[in-house]
């Protein structure tokens, strides 16, 4: 099982911010441009070798959908697509993917589970906001193997549900 911490800054013209592991060190780094349409944000490796992409999709009011690539560049096609499933009280999020398997996100503003293959899946992942912060900071605990897809899938949960962004 990992454990990470991502602490957003609050005011900062371009999102770069660090995920770091429990002893406090860089392991990831979520990086996004200063004008990007649509938006989309790539989580590098410490040594700054991007794995993952993710793009919103342009036009999508409803279902907000988000394809998730791997490298730098949409090249070799989308590994993963992870749509809002529309509720009323708690947010959900469907994720698709022929490499990883399947994950549905089920949470509300603070705290969101990761269940591998439907909501009634077990649990892969759990992130939870921290309350009383200046910036925005979350812990995540994965407990499989896919921990930069499952950290993602994480920042795009808070992408999502959070206004600031």
């Amino acid at each position: 099982m990992a454990k990470y911490r991502i602490r957003q800054k609050y005011f900062a013209l371009k999102d770069r911010f660090a995920v770091n592991d429990m002893y406090d060190n860089p392991r990831y780094y979520c990086d996004t441009r200063l004008i990007s349409v649509p938006k989309k944000f790539w989580l590098e490796n410490a040594e700054g070798r991007k794995i993952y992409l993710a793009k919103f999709k342009l036009f999508s009011p409803f279902r907000k959908i988000v394809y998730i690539y791997r490298g730098e560049d949409t090249s070799d096609g989308y590994v993963a697509k992870v749509k809002r499933n529309i509720r009323f009280f708690f947010n959900h999020l469907k994720v698709t993917s022929e490499a990883y398997g399947d994950y549905y996100i089920v949470g509300h503003k603070f705290k969101a589970v990761i269940h591998e293959g439907s909501k009634d899946g077990p649990v892969v992942a759990t992130l939870e906001k921290h309350f009383f912060k200046v910036a925005d900071t979350y812990d995540i605990d994965i407990k499989c193997r896919y921990e930069a897809l499952m950290l993602v899938l994480a920042i795009i949960y808070d992408y999502k549900y959070n206004e600031k962004h």
